[in-house]
């Protein structure tokens, strides 16, 4: 039992669980939410029609002034204005040749521009590919910019800038399309600005092309992180994400959440567009609440962390959703300055993760702050899905202090559990779920099976099977699960979140290692900002990772592990700290913070055959 279990929680008006269960002769389970799915509109564009119309002066988005970061305040755009906007947007792509068969291509991190941009092509019929901009921006040879831009074959490309992309656009074939700029106009290319493609109002002809919107009309091309092969260009239809926000919204008593967290929903987030989490999840749920998003240019990052924390200190949230790399750094920050603590801890009603487990440690470091300072605990739950999900699958949709659970199928869902071994593969067939992969029938025939229920490719257990109503837990990702050289099996997905867990805030992540070898080891990316203050000077990355106190902190919480964990198949034999973080670029990080476990190991091949070398080396901390 945890220090704070015995304090009550702040309210949090979710509605009762109601579970379906059917369990067939062959072992599979079928797995249904009784509460019935929200009426949800034809289309994405909906909410932002109807917010504009009820709700025209309330805040849309809010960022930082793009040309001056370090200025106070915050640039908004309200509802009104925004649709204003995109039905100008919409009106030069119907005027540029718009339609299906015209994609738009976005090279920008999060901004009001790029939401407009976004939303404007979507209405024009035009599905929309955002592309990370690191694929641009940090790459050497723009393989999978290329790739992507071969796949899609997009008619049209937006830049956030055009000279910071200039290199990015002169490493693909762009030939007479056009290049939609909000900053410079990029050289040697057909190119418009921004402010003309916002200059004229939108039509008659807009409104004909809201009203062929429908569900069956391709969104976008969202990208898979390409963790085996090359990126795939997922379906999301507008039915799909439209559905998904009603979903999510069918667990909630929506009336009573707003008289909780005192009026409109309201986020600050920096999770990226490019991916399904920040561009569905966050963005489009808040146009589908009718909630306030501030946009974050911070990460948990050692250089943008800052201003992630600068935001959070002065925007109070009412849910805040993020990756467990987020929650991590949040609660050292959470420890150390009371001010931020108290503006978040101020509205919020609810907390969530996904995208990777989350260790049991980081949500008790984050209540004991919460209770100290509010006298209740505050519900930290998970959401489970994919890309092909849009992506929220299920949820933990009641108050929760238990780590590592994916929850229960959101209404309009249905999860078949089917024997695998000796665990639960996890399928789901839905009204969010993607008709397949643009342009790759092989890989969306692979994806489905028979009764086209689609194939996620992890393993869930229920917490307690006498008890199902208390959730399924991740059981690890079937492709990441590996043998010992004597035939064990090793969960690396979840002997990674032990693993951090046990060090108590010094990793950040890890890598687990061992296919066909005798023993476990690992490869150990530090938590730089709880390392520094573990040791009580900014030292860098390099230093920390030889630094005593933190060979120390690694070396006693690994040992506890193996203590509580002696058998094969969890213990750790070898960690070797990691000089450099995870590279996005490079494929080892997604976007949501979870490390590729294959890319890691492959690029780091030779910190790899260090650790089951028989040489000594003083960079590998053995265990005992």
């Amino acid at each position: 039992m945890s220090e704070t279990s015995h304090i009550a929680f702040r309210e949090v008006p979710y509605l009762p669980q109601k579970l379906e269960i059917e369990r067939r002769e062959d072992g599979a389970i079928l797995l249904t939410n009784g509460q019935p799915l929200k009426d949800y509109p034809p289309h994405m564009l909906w909410p932002l029609n109807h917010w504009a119309e009820h709700a025209p002066d309330r805040t849309w988005l809010a960022q930082r002034d793009a040309n001056d970061p370090n200025k106070d305040g915050w640039q908004e755009i309200s509802y009104g204005e925004a649709w204003l906007s995109v039905s100008a947007i919409a009106g030069w792509f119907l005027k540029h040749g718009a339609g299906q068969d015209a994609p738009v291509m976005i090279l920008a991190k999060n901004t009001i521009s790029h939401a407009l941009i976004m939303y404007g092509a979507m209405l024009a019929g035009c599905p929309v590919v955002p592309v990370t901009p690191a694929y641009a921006l940090l790459s050497q040879d723009f393989a999978r910019l290329n790739y992507i831009d071969g796949l899609v074959e997009p008619k049209y490309i937006y830049v956030e800038d055009g000279a910071a992309y200039q290199r990015g656009l002169d490493g693909m074939e762009i030939g007479d399309r056009i290049v939609i700029h909000s900053g410079a106009a990029p050289e040697g290319y057909r190119s418009v600005s921004f402010s003309d493609v916002t200059a004229k109002s939108g039509g008659d002809e807009v409104d004909e092309a809201y009203d062929r919107l429908t569900a069956d009309t391709v969104a976008k091309y969202m990208l898979t992180s390409g963790s085996t092969g090359e990126p795939k260009a997922v379906i999301n239809t507008h039915g799909m994400i439209a559905a998904n926000a009603k979903m999510i919204r069918s667990a909630w008593d929506e009336k009573r959440l707003e008289e909780v967290s005192g009026g409109h929903q309201v986020m600050c987030n920096f999770l990226p567009w490019s991916h399904t989490y920040g561009a569905n999840a966050i963005l489009h749920n808040m146009t589908d609440w009718g909630g306030t998003l501030y946009i974050d240019w911070g990460a948990p990052t050692p250089a943008r962390l800052p201003e992630m924390i600068r935001n959070l200190r002065e925007i109070s949230t009412t849910q805040h959703t993020t990756v467990p790399a987020a929650w991590a750094a949040l609660a050292t920050e959470f420890e150390k300055d009371e001010a931020l603590a108290r503006t978040f801890f101020k509205r919020i009603c609810a907390m969530a993760y996904g995208g990777a487990s989350m260790g049991q440690d980081i949500y008790e470091r984050i209540q004991k702050v919460a209770v100290r300072l509010t006298g209740e605990r505050i519900s930290l739950s998970a959401g489970y899905g994919a890309t092909e999900t849009s992506p929220t699958a299920s949820n933990v949709h009641w108050p929760n202090d238990t780590m590592g659970l994916i929850g229960l199928p959101l209404p309009g869902n249905v999860f078949k559990l089917v024997p695998a071994g000796e665990k639960l593969e996890l399928r789901v067939k839905g009204v969010n779920v993607t008709p397949g992969y643009y342009r790759n029938a092989a890989k969306t025939a692979e994806a489905f099976d028979e009764e086209g229920f689609y194939k996620l490719g992890d393993a869930v257990r229920f917490v307690d099977p006498e008890n199902p109503m208390k959730g399924l837990a991740f059981d690890g990702r079937t492709s990441e699960e590996f043998k010992l050289a004597n035939g064990t099996w090793v969960s690396a997905g979840n002997l990674r979140v032990k693993a951090v867990q046990a060090v108590d805030g010094a990793l950040s992540d890890v890598v687990v290692c061992g296919l066909n070898q005798n023993e476990i080891c690992l490869l150990g990316f530090v938590n730089e900002a709880y390392c520094q203050r573990l040791v009580g000077e900014s030292l860098p990355l390099e230093k920390l990772i030889t630094h005593p106190t933190v060979l120390k902190a690694v070396r006693d919480g690994l040992a506890k592990h193996n203590e509580k964990h002696p058998n094969a198949a969890s213990r750790i034999s070898k960690i070797m700290l990691q000089s450099t973080p995870p590279q996005p670029d490079a494929g080892e990080i997604t976007e949501k913070g979870y490390i590729n476990q294959n890319k890691a190991q492959a690029l780091r091949s030779h910190d790899v055959e260090r650790m089951y070398s028989a040489r000594i080396d003083t960079k590998v901390i053995k265990l005992s």
